[in-house]
């Protein structure tokens, strides 16, 4: 049985404008692509789903995705969960980002060994539904930087450590072959410190490895075909990163001029995921939280959400892509679920358009996750990973975080939701135009 969804507004993020028309899904891929006037034909077993009014376009990839982050309030907190309870954790926030119309989703780090790999497996094995995944592991971080929970007098054991600390090469490549033994597709390094790390001597503008631990990560995930995404905020760790072929480089809002020039050069292999959404949201949103900032932090937070901006403007015009995934869950100022509310920050301070930022998450997303020809745009030939609107994104971009409005989510043609939107009594079985 095919499914036809005729009379829909259909964004196929091939760059083209959005058109009326019909999609027609046969099995877990898209069957034919017609716009309005053209016909498909119909046998008395296919589903016909009159779409007036509600827009299609593909699925979402969320491209800075923690599952195992639970809207934490300190990161001691992804510690205390139990390996077991972990997992399911993360199950359900994955299986929640697919309702909201993430069908790919591309790890930024797991706060436990194998349970992104573990999650990613079950779904891809049948077990559960679910979006797909490429999975990392733990953060390979030096000692003394963010993620580094460990003192004199307490250290972690690895199966609930939060990151896995190294010092030199020798100990950055073992923690990357065990991430490769764990199953992993992408070794997840933290290059720089990072904002509230400053008494670690390891603040946002520090470059807190050498290039030898680097490229050792480099040589192990080279060697195996992995991916290697990196926590980099400081200008001469974006530098770094290019230098030694890093494919995704998260945050990066001090890049300065010559590190821009160096991701324009690289813009046909490198990824650029601001993760805008935490200090937006921690900016905008601590009194909800009664978190009770001193006046420096909040100007330093209002200082960091102008240097991401001018910066990543700046990345979108030289044709760098930008990526959205905003480190959802991993503040309670940034709860999981509202991972959409990235596409409007691309559009209110980034410069991009609807449609700029919807091929960002969408076509772009699918060559971040390997996937590019197979998913990501409304193609002939390609999965059915498909999201139905009530109403068109490109008029209000905030459509994407309204549960009510996502009436439809299909993955691999098979609905992971279906709303009454989508009920018999807008289906006739009748010809699909």
């Amino acid at each position: 049985m095919r499914t036809h969804f005729s009379n829909a507004t259909i964004i196929d993020a091939s760059g083209a404008a959005a058109f009326k028309g019909t999609v027609s899904v046969d099995g877990e891929r898209i069957a034919a692509v017609v716009g309005a006037g053209g016909s498909i034909p119909v046998s008395p077993d296919d589903e016909t789903i009159d779409c007036e009014g509600l827009t299609i376009m593909p699925g979402l990839t969320e491209a800075h995705c923690h599952i195992s982050f639970n809207n934490l309030t300190s990161m001691y907190q992804a510690v205390e969960i139990q390996p077991e309870d972990h997992s399911l954790v993360a199950l359900s926030n994955a299986q929640m980002l697919l309702g909201c119309g993430f069908t790919s989703l591309f790890s930024a780090a797991s706060a436990k060994p194998r349970v992104d790999v573990a999650v990613r497996d079950a779904i891809n094995r049948g077990l559960f539904a679910g979006p797909r995944m490429r999975a990392a592991g733990q953060e390979i971080s030096p000692s003394g930087n963010l993620g580094d929970l460990d003192n004199n007098y307490l250290t972690f054991p690895r199966n609930v450590r939060f990151t896995v600390t190294c010092d030199g090469a020798d100990e950055f490549t073992k923690a990357a072959r065990l991430a490769a033994r764990d199953g992993v597709d992408t070794i997840k390094v933290n290059v720089s410190g990072d904002r509230d790390w400053g008494h670690m001597h390891a603040d946002d503008t520090v470059t807190v490895i050498s290039e030898r631990e680097l490229a050792a990560v480099m040589e192990v995930a080279n060697a195996r075909r992995l991916m290697v995404a990196t926590h980099c905020t400081s200008s001469s760790g974006v530098k770094m990163c290019v230098r030694q072929g890093v494919q995704v480089i998260y945050h990066a809002p001090h890049a300065d001029t010559e590190a821009r020039d160096m991701l324009e050069e690289a813009k046909d292999r490198v990824f650029v995921a601001p993760a805008a959404g935490l200090p937006i949201s921690m900016l905008k949103r601590h009194r909800e939280f009664d978190l009770k900032w001193s006046a420096a932090k909040i100007a330093s937070m209002e200082s960091e959400v102008e240097t991401v901006t001018r910066c990543m403007s700046d990345l979108h015009k030289r044709g760098v892509r930008v990526l959205p995934g905003g480190d959802y869950g991993a503040f309670i100022t940034n709860p999981m679920g509202e991972n959409a509310r990235d596409l409007e920050h691309f559009v209110n301070l980034f410069g991009f358009s609807p449609m700029d930022a919807i091929i960002a998450a969408t076509r772009q997303g699918a060559e971040l996750m390997r996937m590019e020809g197979e998913t990501g745009q409304i193609k002939t030939g390609f999965l059915a990973d498909l999201v139905l609107l009530d109403g068109n994104p490109l008029d209000d971009i905030r459509l994407l975080q309204d549960q009510q409005r996502i009436v439809g989510v299909m993955k691999g043609g098979r609905f992971a939701k279906r709303g009454s939107a989508l009920s018999q009594a807008r289906n006739p079985r009748r010809k699909a135009a």
